[in-house]
């Protein structure tokens, strides 16, 4: 399928490999499906950045990546409801990303602006049902380690 996205331009993509988000995310009413897009150029080791496109407002993309690149271990317990709606067999199987954006208003600058993350928000995605949720309302526990 062909997707014209105001940030990204034409993104081909095959329809089953949509994400469709189980309950919509903070804010967007009824935009529920997202189509992940990565720069096929970026080293293979390097840490990477996606775009999660919305299929359902074109003017919509933010930009996600591992929380591990930003130093980052969730340990996230689902409620049943949620494993369930994520068609989710075992927890292991779920992938965590986090939203990060450039914070335009705290430089003088967009181009100098800071990257930041939304770490209290986090997506949960079960790549094999293609299916996803955004958990909100995290409380955060800090917990530093010298382990690797």
């Amino acid at each position: 399928m062909h997707f014209e996205s105001s940030l990204l331009g034409t993104i081909e993509f095959d329809d089953r490999s949509a994400l469709t988000f189980v309950a919509d995310l903070a804010g967007l009413e009824g935009c529920r499906r997202f189509q992940l897009c990565h720069d096929a150029g970026v080293e293979p080791n390097a840490p990477r950045v996606w775009w999660l496109q919305s299929l359902d407002q074109p003017d919509l993309t933010f930009s996600v990546t591992d929380p591990a690149n930003l130093g980052v271990r969730y340990v996230l317990e689902l409620s049943d409801e949620q494993a369930a709606a994520l068609k989710l067999q075992r927890a292991e199987d779920a992938v965590v990303l986090v939203m990060v954006y450039k914070d335009v208003l705290a430089a003088a600058h967009p181009a100098l602006a800071p990257l930041k993350a939304n770490l209290v928000a986090p997506l949960v995605i079960n790549p094999v049902a293609r299916t996803a949720l955004q958990l909100t309302g995290l409380k955060a526990d800090v917990c530093f380690s010298n382990r690797s």
